[in-house]
């Protein structure tokens, strides 16, 4: 029996729904002074153990992700996010000043508010993959968690490369791990704990960056400022480029010369020297990000260039060598857009002071300021309650909660997965690139989804109403003209004609879908171009057509023999009209229990007022 077959035949989840619901519905905002202190915040660390792996164990099987649903249909994101920042905080000023740091007792409930700090940020990585995620979130969420995942690159950028070799197991052998630990103090085993853990999360904050990066279209100018030019991402970007942390250079255990490791899927791994130029997930996430904030429209059109940037971006292009692009194809757009930085001048004015804002109201993260606000004087009384509670801290209590989560059917076909694929759903399932490199080894004739093309008109029902409205009575209340005189507004509003919404296919977001009966490929829509409020009546018809490229093979990708056009059409797209606002309605053009139909357009629908606005778009194309 293969692997792959072991794996189907596992337990279903790891996690009922019911149970997944139960626990997502009690979650709560755990306050800085209360992180660790009891029971309860056992439950909820183990409750957000459990809902990561259950999010990371949907993830690899491909299946509906009805955690990050349920998360999303208890608004329980906002708790999240907020629990992160306390954790942080709570590392930041409160661990340092723990007495009971020397304490056996003490040091394995430290060690889970550490390892929450990681859960969380897991279980986050694994959710922002789904745009509407992001989508859902206000603004100064999405402020916090740009300035959350800035902190943690700056801290890469700032850390000693001796510090990893020194402190921390990463690079040693085993016998020198053994001699190591048996040497520590609770206290030192805390501290290696601890920047293992840090690290760990600083390299899934890149990921979590290039979430956001990619969904840049989607967020508001305030966010969007926040990140390109308060942060400046892209110059931080650049400087991980140039010195990878994930990359490490040393003396092979047998001394028989030099030795390089890359650190991918939460793991290091030793790599020949001829592999060094392959890309791993953790370096593609660098690349995609640095694709997202420079080579997309949003960005380019907030992004000032200055003398500054224009020669630190430069730097650039030595490391855009043919190899990396036969990898990451989209690269060849950051390179063609540096070639033609090279020979511009940058605006008069512009210095390395960045660009002007011109926002007159601006985002900022009240959350965990907040938090300093409310806490800054009481850093060294929540260290004293924690160091007074921790007396009565059961170590076996502590481990009884650890070891019925590592009981649960299935855990261990999910780590032996994350061990052969990868360390987190979201890393594989962010791993597109992937999907696109074999694309490319494949000789037999491709046929590539390229544009899609909605024509959203009034339906026929919709227009034999607008016929009869017409025809007036001639006698009126006079108490019913301003009713009247809405509804003519109305009318005029729905005779706006056909709303035509183009998207271009992003090749890159492959994703292979399983359902009950079918296997298909779903591909994310990138609008191009679509009317300013891109709003629908609920009774309406659409008229789909797909343009397919025909590609000759791997060996002459740019060699496109004929463009194809597939037309879908849905007579009534049965939006309803009782739907409260913000609803968010999915809506399938074709079908795939129809094998003639080659392709399927999904739509999303969010209720706006009387009408609908136009969401996220996707195509799926049957195996």
């Amino acid at each position: 029996m293969s692997p792959t077959d072991a794996f189907d035949g596992a337990a279903a989840y790891l996690v009922m729904p019911p149970e997944a619901e139960q626990l997502i519905e009690e979650l709560r905002v755990q306050e800085l002074d209360a992180i660790g202190l009891d029971a309860r915040w056992i439950s909820h660390h183990h409750a957000i153990e459990k809902l990561n792996l259950q999010a990371h164990q949907s993830a690899q099987r491909k299946q509906d992700n009805f955690v990050v649903e349920l998360l999303l249909t208890h608004d329980q994101f906002p708790t999240l996010i907020r629990n992160l920042l306390a954790v942080e905080l709570w590392k930041a000023q409160v661990f340092p000043l723990l007495r009971c740091q020397d304490s056996d007792t003490a040091s394995l409930r430290i060690y889970y508010i550490l390892y929450h700090e990681a859960a969380l940020v897991n279980l986050l990585e694994v959710a922002f993959f789904h745009e509407h995620v992001l989508e859902t979130l206000d603004d100064d969420l999405v402020v916090e968690v740009v300035d959350y995942c800035m902190r943690k690159l700056s801290w890469l950028l700032g850390l000693p490369r001796d510090a990893l070799d020194a402190q921390t197991t990463f690079h040693k052998s085993g016998a020198d791990v053994v001699q190591m630990l048996q040497a520590q103090t609770p206290r030192d085993e805390l501290a290696r704990q601890r920047l293992e853990l840090d690290f760990r999360v600083a390299v899934q904050s890149v990921t979590l960056l290039r979430y956001v990066a990619e969904r840049l279209h989607l967020l508001s100018l305030s966010v969007v400022a926040r990140l390109l030019d308060t942060h400046d991402a892209l110059l931080t970007l650049v400087a991980l480029v140039e010195h990878p942390p994930w990359t490490h250079k040393g003396e092979a255990p047998d001394g028989s010369g030099v030795q390089w490791r890359k650190f991918s899927h939460q793991r290091w791994a030793v790599v020949a020297p001829s592999e060094l130029l392959a890309l791993t997930t953790t370096e593609a996430q660098v690349w995609l990000a640095i694709y997202y904030l420079l080579c997309t429209r949003s960005a380019r059109e907030h992004y000032e260039i200055t003398t500054f940037r224009q020669q630190q971006l430069l730097r650039l292009r030595k490391y855009l060598h043919e190899l990396l692009l036969d990898q990451l194809p989209l690269l060849a757009d950051v390179q063609r857009y540096l070639d033609e930085l090279a020979i511009a001048r940058p605006p008069a004015g512009a210095t390395a002071a960045g660009a002007k804002s011109s926002l007159v109201l601006e985002a900022l993260p009240q959350v965990r300021e907040s938090m300093l606000r409310a806490f800054r004087r009481s850093f060294g009384a929540i260290a004293g309650a924690f160091d007074a509670a921790s007396a009565a801290f059961r170590r076996a209590d502590d481990l009884r909660e650890l070891a019925e989560l590592y009981q649960l059917d299935g855990i261990d076909e999910l780590l032996d997965r994350l061990d052969t694929d990868a360390a987190g759903g979201a890393a594989s399932e962010s791993n597109q690139h992937e999907h696109e490199r074999e694309r490319e080894r494949d000789d037999d004739e491709l046929v590539e989804p390229t544009r899609v093309t909605l024509v959203f008109r009034p339906s026929e029902q919709q227009q034999k109403e607008k016929k009869k409205k017409k025809s007036r009575p001639l006698i009126v209340d006079v108490t019913d003209q301003e009713q009247q005189q809405e509804e003519e507004e109305k009318e005029k509003e729905d005779e706006g004609g056909e709303l035509v919404v183009r998207g271009d296919v992003d090749l890159l977001s492959q994703r292979l879908m399983e359902s009950k009966t079918h296997r298909y490929y779903r591909y994310a829509l990138r609008v191009s171009s679509r009317a300013p409020a891109a709003c629908v009546p609920a009774d309406c018809c659409v008229d789909a057509s797909v343009e397919l490229a025909a590609v000759a093979g791997s060996n002459d990708r740019s060699s496109c023999a004929e463009t194809t056009t597939l037309a879908l059409r849905c007579d009534d797209l049965q939006l309803p009209r009782a739907a409260p606002d913000g609803a968010k309605l999915w809506r399938q053009i074709g079908s795939l229990q129809d094998d003639a139909c080659r392709v399927v357009v999904q739509c999303q629908f969010v209720r706006q007022r009387d009408r609908f606005r136009v969401g996220a778009l996707f195509l799926a194309v049957p195996l």
